[in-house]
């Protein structure tokens, strides 16, 4: 079976010729086990599809995520500043460069400072994304990958992650009580930018769609803020999403338990990451919310990071005996694969689908 039908297979709740592997894998980790230098990808955002395309002919996946593609700045440029690097635009320093090449902002500027600021906020259409060539590296990987990986394209941030990079993080949670009225008025432009993007990226022919907010997670809001603030705009982008024929999951990492249930009454085909290190039990997952979505995700990060690839194997085994019966399951990372995870750890996840996962 193709890794493409297999995925597929799998959000259907059917079992497939065996547990797909379809990890949280950025850039980061990307671009290290590669050779591309993460700079790289700072000034040429494309890079970054390079990286993803690499590391899954690396590990084999059965599937990874693409977003729509940042406009190319060619006015950023790397400088040296009293021995240490930064990035420039127009003779301007915007942000510091620090281990591994990641920009630190130098100015961090809150967008909306009252409801006035609304109108700074601009909706781009799917079309205007399509227009400004932002979906062509992402056509670039669907060719290259065919059918052996299933690439699902992120279009996240409907809630509490669209509303804190909206008013800051301190700011964000205290508008949930204070000012619920402007909060709800942000995510509903966060969702709609979302469904913008998600369009784009269906256009361009992606077999998924990923949505979700980390703030979002029981860890951080409670389930009745979940509820009331979350839940409609997963709800509202998981139904946009459908309606065009795909499938979607939502992803909420952290302390999930104690919203699964609203998580998978969103409407979405299934839920991740299933982060053991917020407390998820995946057993009880699998009872509580099997029946309803697809489950994908599980390992700890701390065990592809730290451990040895038989830890690897152990945990997998483990994810794989409590949420694959009867299909509905996917084996992943319950977060962000580490940058500083080792092949060999990363690996391990895919010899134990193949081992321990056939059907």
């Amino acid at each position: 079976m193709k890794a493409k039908e297999r995925v597929k297979r799998a959000l259907e709740r059917k079992e497939p010729d065996r547990v797909p592997v379809f990890p949280v894998i950025t850039s980061l980790h990307a671009a290290r086990v590669t050779g591309i230098k993460y700079r790289d990808i700072v000034l040429n955002p494309w890079l970054n599809y390079e990286a993803l395309l690499r590391a899954w002919r690396l590990y084999r996946f059965d599937g990874f995520e693409v977003g729509l593609s940042p406009k190319l700045d060619k006015d950023i440029s790397v400088v040296k500043v009293n021995g240490e690097e930064y990035l420039e635009r127009g003779g301007k320093l915007i942000a510091r460069l620090q281990e591994r090449d990641m920009p630190i902002p130098l100015e961090s500027e809150i967008p909306i400072k009252e409801e006035k600021d609304l109108e700074k906020i601009k909706i781009k259409t799917w079309r205007e994304y399509i227009k400004e060539g932002q979906i062509e590296p992402v056509r670039r990987v669907l060719e290259e990958v065919g059918e052996d990986a299933f690439i699902a394209g992120t279009a996240a941030s409907q809630s509490m992650n669209f509303l804190v990079s909206m008013r800051g993080p301190q700011q964000a949670l205290l508008d949930l009580i204070d000012n619920p009225k402007l909060a709800h008025r942000i995510m509903e432009i966060g969702t709609e930018i979302s469904i913008q993007i998600g369009y784009a990226l269906i256009e361009a022919g992606v077999d998924a769609i990923y949505i979700g907010d980390a703030w979002a997670s029981s860890t951080i809001i409670s389930p009745s803020q979940y509820k009331e603030f979350c839940f409609p705009y997963h709800k509202k982008a998981t139904e946009a999403f459908h309606k065009k024929g795909i499938p979607v999951y939502l992803h909420i990492c952290g302390n999930c338990m104690p919203i699964l249930e609203y998580m998978a009454e969103t409407g979405v085909d299934a839920i991740e990451p299933l982060d053991p290190l917020g407390g998820v039990d995946i057993e009880e997952v699998k009872r509580r919310v099997g029946d309803k979505v697809c489950l994908k995700g599980g390992v700890n990060t701390l065990t592809l990071l730290r451990g040895t690839p038989e830890d690897v194997m152990r945990e997998a085994k483990y994810c794989i005996e409590k949420a694959g019966k009867g299909g509905g399951y996917i084996l992943g990372s319950g977060d962000d694969i580490p940058t500083e995870a080792s092949i060999e750890n990363v690996r391990a996840m895919v010899e134990a689908a193949e081992f321990w996962g056939r059907y």
